[in-house]
């Protein structure tokens, strides 16, 4: 009767280190999902309208003017540099471990560093992209400026008359 003892160790050296780095892949991945699916917001309004006779336009103060009023929209989505900059996290962390971990232990503590600077990355995206479009307050659409969360998101603005939309 023989018996067969199964080896601990693994099939290719540093294929730990290759677990971890496959693991932040799929954190950057799961984090570009997420900040592309909920990095998403809207803003429209009118600044004016129609007067009460119909025959005329109000200002955006509510006076009556002859002027058409201009409406608008502002999309937030994420910015493509968010996404370049989870990209940069990556590529710098595999450039890190190749050129100072010292042993197993020194990689790990890199790859988790760089798992932690994914999250808080997201986060503040999506933390700065959510109160940029909530705060955001246009009162007259013929003359504006938006302040963009760069590089977290980006605005896309939108304006038309008031009987074009």
């Amino acid at each position: 009767m023989t018996t067969t003892t199964e080896s601990t160790t693994p099939l290719l050296p540093g294929s730990a280190i290759i677990v971890g780095i496959r693991s932040l892949l799929v954190w950057a991945i799961v984090a570009s999902a997420l900040l592309a699916t909920f990095l998403r917001g809207t803003h429209s309004s009118c600044s004016g309208g129609l007067s009460s006779d119909g025959r005329g336009f109000l200002g955006p103060d509510g006076a009556p003017t002859d002027v058409e009023p201009r409406c608008g929209t502002v999309t937030l989505s994420p910015s493509p540099l968010l996404f370049l900059l989870l990209a940069l996290i990556v590529i710098g962390t595999i450039t890190r471990i190749l050129r100072r971990a010292e042993d197993e232990d020194h990689a790990f503590r890199i790859l988790n560093n760089a798992r932690m600077a994914i999250v808080v990355l997201s986060l503040v995206a999506l933390a700065v992209g959510w109160i940029a479009i909530m705060t955001l307050r246009v009162d007259d659409w013929s003359s504006f400026s938006v302040f963009s969360p760069m590089p977290f998101g980006q605005f896309d603005v939108e304006t038309s008359l008031f009987t074009e939309r």
